[in-house]
């Protein structure tokens, strides 16, 4: 019976301890190992504790992202492209070598600053561009969607300021004249570029016009259509000449086609 006293009493003393390892910590005892990261809550960088996700009746994490909006998209010479784009579409015409031409789109960004004169109001660059090629350039721009006939009045007084910035002329020619095919629009568009760029080459702009002359062509044009297009051009000039005359007190630019 003495040695069953004994045996029982070192169970007894077994069981005691198992119960103090494996009971909560409480009492103001420090909790060890994995209890202790557990009672820890999570600590985001901003130094705020991170809340617990939210978990669904599937015992899933929910998702707290919201839906990505959809950017608004826009129609440019036949494309769809991003409306809040922070850029310009450009068509671009790619010889390949054997007689056919392909087309091709780019996104290119200001190489410069925008402008101050973006900021102006359409009647303070109004009143400007009597006398400054920018001012001119900027508003003829800011009208080839909605009044192109004004747009490119104010294009050629750009031209007729400074006559050696070709760019605002070649930019109306890609960008507002860019239909292509046999429809009337396109005919007009094509023969628009043809013009534009007509003139800049007159003012020794380094430009080619024979894929336009192609797609005029194409769409039916014969070369008495094109004898009245030179006229245009030569019109466009000695337009670009009186310009000149009234603003600058010169002409300076050859009004005969080379």
């Amino acid at each position: 019976m003495k040695y069953l006293h004994v045996v029982l009493s070192i169970i007894a003393l077994g069981a005691t301890v198992m119960l103090l390892a494996t009971k909560p910590w409480e009492d103001g005892a420090a909790p060890q190992g994995g209890q202790r990261d557990a009672l820890v809550p999570d600590i985001s960088s901003s130094g705020n504790p991170v809340e617990p996700a939210a978990v669904n009746e599937n015992n899933t994490q929910a998702s707290s992202a919201q839906p990505v909006p959809v950017p608004d998209t826009e129609t440019v010479m036949g494309i769809q492209v991003r409306g809040d784009r922070n850029c310009t579409v450009t068509r671009h015409y790619l010889d390949l070598g054997d007689g056919t031409v392909s087309e091709a789109f780019s996104c290119d960004r200001p190489e410069r600053p925008t402008s101050a004169y973006d900021a102006y109001a359409s009647r303070t660059l109004e009143y400007l561009a009597y006398g400054d090629a920018e001012a001119a350039s900027t508003l003829g721009k800011r009208l080839a969607g909605t009044d192109p006939a004004r747009a490119r009045a104010l294009i050629l007084r750009a031209l007729a300021l400074q006559p050696q910035d070709i760019e605002p002329a070649m930019w109306l020619a890609s960008q507002a004249y860019s239909l292509r095919g046999r429809t009337a629009a396109a005919r007009r568009a094509t023969a628009n570029s043809y013009i534009l760029t007509r003139i800049v080459q007159e003012l020794g702009g380094d430009v080619a016009v024979t894929w336009i002359v192609e797609d005029l062509r194409e769409s039916g044009f014969e070369d008495a259509d094109l004898a009245r297009l030179d006229a245009r051009v030569a019109r466009d000039l000695r337009r670009i000449g009186d310009i000149q005359l009234e603003v600058l007190g010169e002409r300076t630019i050859r009004e005969d086609l080379r």
